[in-house]
């Protein structure tokens, strides 16, 4: 198979890599071809296990010990990558062919300064001293929009989304042909996600860098990249322009994808999951990879492997039968056809019909919710300042409700749901389950209240015990609660396990974690915690580390048990797409505050919150034929440690006022913006904050500075220069400002709530 480029930077050919183990080879990757032009970013997408990563590093030789390459050609440009070894692949690694790992904190040596360790990768390939190399590195800072001054900071004092961009910039460093991204916003918050694609779209645009993007995420893919390849069990199996293959594609995997993946626009649509999983690459079958899940498998599927077809200009597609492709997209975008999947394999597919949600009895009512975390410090390690995780939170839960929780890392969301189920003890305020006041509940009656409140966490990986059966995961909540034993209890097992889609239940009651797959091991954790048919649940990120092909299950679920057992959900989650999929409410988070609530539908639709807004903007859309602009800009999520004057989100809002709190702080991030952009300003000193006011010495005489300093602010909302009141203080200036209350939550409509100075209270 050929793609059509006019010219080739890397041109992968029947590449194949195995893993030895002690039952033979684990055919990872198994014949794949593709191709990267210079300048251009290819998508590789699929589900865990099919083989994206393990291609990715091979084009690196980072193949673990037992990783080797029996066939096929990696050449780039011009140079076949395969049979180097030692320093020649060296040379190769990050001066032409860079690499930017999922998880910024282990691509960071925790014990070097950030700056250091990207001067060492320069100079492991090229002659720099460390003054030039430093120099260099600032220059990269700015490119990615970080201040330089980060330099000289260890990755623990930089935020998730920093040491992202800290990884791009040195992976930059030597300006390389190609960049491997894998996974690279996997573990971001959408608002930190859309800022690091949009800055790695900028410096691929002005360094004519080629890019390989690894993920799972369809609606990133659709929005960074030019084409894309889709793999399943070591194969491709279709490629081509990123825009036509999800909107019309021709393999019914691809299919399968986009009928799982929900977006913003068409969440009324029902989500269709991909039944099973992928297929053992120790013993893999004879035919097509996709065939046991495929709900258009035929005999010859089943025995012959297909060949690539070209389906378009550029496109291929491993199917038999792409003149079917209408047929097939007609019928894969129903629920009927992947449910009879699921019977073939004993997986059952949960269909839930929308309901319109009325109104009912209050499950949860929380007033003026608290959560401070002390900061140790001072003498004999007094707390001088505190973390403020939730800081005075009103919402109500109802019978029968799915509330979602939305808001960036560090809004204080799973902070809240921990003491909605008293994981966490609050530092003031009430939390009401059914008319008790849950705070002071200790003993018998603190177990009483865990009976009807359960929690479902982010991780499927870490929350179910390694040495228990499934049976005894789910069963044991019964058993500390000396609900049931013996043969009721095994019933009861059964029943929680069909429920959460585990059907027969047998098959699943004496495996261990490790032998299910990521779904099923979140369907077990439901399981456990439906097995005492709670009040409500906390359900915090429950499909954010799931396959796209699975979430869609784990999302229904829960709208399943909302319908049917009359379960109350809160939902905590950054992905506005899934919220409005699964949710009735909404309550928007920032900085430890709810700053909208209502409706699901009105407030994604009307969007009246700058807050809410900015979230929108920032969540990729899957559907091709919605492009969104990039978020050039956002800002960082401030401190909970030093809460902002006013408005807690003021400094990153277009809309701000005189009244929505300005402070000194907001000079000074003005001044480094500044700095960012090499712009002079020669006359203006360090800047030194105090409080709410700033000081900055004025090296060329305060008139000097204060023309400076003016056009400085005009380069920020016109609002800050508005409620700055500049005085002179001998040689500098002193920028003061009021001081002003957080906004108060002011009710717009029946229901719907927002905290902005923008709406009358």
């Amino acid at each position: 198979m050929k793609d059509m480029a006019p010219q080739t930077l890397l041109d992968v050919r029947d590449l194949a890599i195995h893993y030895r183990t002690g039952a033979g080879p684990v055919q990872a990757v198994d014949g794949i071809d593709f191709t990267i032009a210079p300048g251009e970013a290819l998508g590789l997408v699929g589900e865990s296990g099919c083989g994206k990563t393990t291609a990715a590093k091979a084009m690196l030789k980072l193949l673990p010990p037992n990783g080797e390459i029996p066939r096929g050609v990696i050449d780039f440009a011009g140079r076949d990558l395969v049979p180097l070894q030692g320093e020649d692949m060296r040379r190769v690694r990050w001066k032409e062919i860079a690499w930017i790992s999922q998880a910024a904190m282990n691509a960071l040596d925790p014990v070097y300064r950030v700056g250091d360790q990207i001067v060492e990768a320069m100079q492991a390939h090229i002659k720099i001293d460390q003054a030039e190399g430093m120099a260099q590195a600032a220059d990269l800072f700015r490119a990615v929009g970080l201040d330089p001054s980060r330099l000289r900071a260890y990755p623990h004092e930089m935020s998730g989304g920093m040491k992202q961009r800290a990884v791009i910039a040195m992976a930059m460093a030597l300006q390389p042909q190609l960049l491997i991204a894998d996974e690279p916003t996997t573990a971001l918050d959408v608002v930190t996600q859309a800022q690091i694609l949009s800055r790695l779209a900028k410096q691929r645009r002005e360094r004519g860098m080629a890019l390989m993007f690894i993920t799972h995420d369809i609606s990133v893919v659709v929005q960074t990249c030019d084409r894309v390849a889709v793999m399943y069990g070591g194969k491709i199996m279709e490629t081509g322009p990123v825009r036509q293959v999800f909107g019309q594609p021709f393999h019914p995997y691809t299919m399968g994808l986009t009928n799982a993946f929900p977006t913003l626009e068409g969440a009324q649509r029902e989500l269709i999951s991909i039944p099973g999983t992928p297929p053992n690459l120790l013993d893999p079958p004879k035919g097509c990879r996709f065939a046991e899940r495929c709900p258009f498998a035929t005999e010859r599927c089943i025995a012959e492997d297909p060949a690539q077809h070209e389906v378009g200009p550029g496109r291929y597609a491993a199917c038999h039968y792409p003149d079917r492709v209408e047929e097939f997209r007609r019928v894969a975008a129903t629920n009927d056809a992947w449910a009879k999947v699921g019977q073939r394999l004993n997986e059952e597919v949960t269909s839930v019909t929308r309901r319109e949600h009325k109104e009912s009895a209050e499950v949860l009512q929380v007033e003026g919710l608290v959560k401070h975390f002390p900061i140790p410090g001072g003498f004999f390690g007094k707390s001088e300042s505190s973390v403020h995780a939730v800081d005075g939170i009103d919402l109500t839960l109802q019978e029968g409700e799915i509330l979602g929780l939305a808001g960036e890392s560090g809004s204080g969301k799973t902070t809240t749901g921990e003491m909605l189920v008293r994981l966490q003890d609050p530092t003031a305020g009430r939390i009401v389950s059914e008319g008790e006041d849950i705070a002071p509940l200790k003993g018998a009656a603190l177990k009483a209240f865990r009976r009807r409140a359960q929690m479902v966490f982010q991780d499927p990986y870490q929350t179910l015990n390694p040495r228990f059966t499934i049976q005894d995961i789910v069963g044991e909540p019964l058993t500390i609660h000396g609900l049931a034993k013996g043969a009721k209890r095994r019933e009861l097992v059964v029943q929680s396990l069909e429920r959460a889609g585990l059907k027969p239940a047998e098959t699943y009651m004496e495996r261990f974690p490790h032998e299910l797959s990521g779904g099923q091991r979140q369907r077990v954790a439901i399981a456990r915690a439906i097995v005492l048919e709670p009040r409500f649940i906390i359900a915090d990120e429950p499909v954010s580390m799931l396959d796209v092909s699975i979430r869609a299950g784990v999302l229904n679920l829960m709208r399943h048990f909302r319908d049917e057992l009359g379960i109350s959900f809160v939902y905590v989650s950054h992905d506005l797409p899934t919220i409005r999929y699964v949710a009735d409410r909404t309550a928007i988070m920032y900085l430890g505050e709810i700053v909208e609530v209502g409706p699901t539908e009105k407030v994604i639709a009307e969007r009246r919150h700058p807050y809410t807004q900015l979230l929108l903007d920032a969540s990729p859309e899957p559907d091709p034929s919605v492009e969104k602009p990039p978020l050039e800009s956002a800002g960082e999520i401030p401190s909970a440690s030093d809460i902002p004057n006013g408005c807690r989100f003021h400094n990153r809002c277009p809309l701000a006022t005189v009244t929505c709190g300005w402070e000194g702080r907001d000079v000074i991030a003005a001044l480094a913006e500044w700095d960012l952009e090499k712009r002079n300003r020669d006359a203006l000193g360090v800047p030194e904050r105090d409080e709410l006011a700033v000081r900055i010495p004025a090296p060329n005489g305060v008139t000097a500075a204060r023309a400076q300093l003016a056009e400085v602010l005009a380069a920020r909302p016109a609002s800050l220069a508005e409620a700055a009141t500049v005085e002179e203080a001998g040689d500098a200036l002193v920028v003061q400002f009021a001081s002003h209350p957080s906004p108060k939550r002011r009710k717009i409509a029946e229901g719907h709530e927002v905290a902005c100075v923008l709406y009358p209270e």
